[in-house]
């Protein structure tokens, strides 16, 4: 029996999104995008093509399962703000489709991943394609890139069942 997870690194200028198909041990990525949201547009605007994209996405991958990182806490605040707000949209969208909710910090993002919780980018863009067992895209966005870790490593914690 197949899982469909959805990973997402959760942003506001942009948000990483991927669907990862997890059959037995055996991993498939069969979908990947960053969502960009335009600097012109209103905040709600922003908000509500976030939740529109996103909903899209959910009916046509019909993804069970949501992994998403945990904030953490940065210098900016008006930024952890518009993040926060747009993580509610998410997570409000994804428990109205039935998703159940999976969240990871950044430190095990990086031991799933790559074993090393101070694990760089480059280590994290370097390990995911081994795992998947195929190249990604060398124009791959960072955020992308992190929620397809994101989502592999809520697929780590299903083989454990650690994430009930």
């Amino acid at each position: 029996m197949s899982t469909r997870i959805l990973g997402i690194d959760p942003g506001f200028d942009r948000l990483g999104v991927c669907v990862l198909e997890k059959e037995g041990a055996a991993e498939t990525l069969l979908f990947s995008t960053c969502i960009i949201t335009s600097k012109k547009d209103s905040f709600e605007a922003r908000l509500a093509s976030i939740a529109t994209e996103l909903t899209v996405i959910l009916k046509k991958y019909a993804p069970t399962e949501l992994a998403i990182e945990k904030l953490f806490l940065a210098n900016n605040q008006r930024t952890v703000m518009n993040v926060s707000e747009a993580r509610g949209v998410l997570l409000y969208i994804c428990h109205i489709n039935g998703l159940s909710v999976h969240e990871y910090s950044p430190p095990q993002i990086k031991v799933a991943v790559t074993g090393y919780g101070k694990a760089t980018k480059n280590d994290i863009a370097l390990i995911v394609p081994k795992i998947l067992k195929e190249p990604l895209d060398a124009k791959l966005l960072d955020d992308e890139l992190d929620a397809i870790a994101i989502a592999l490593t809520h697929s780590a914690h299903r083989k454990m069942n650690s994430w009930k």
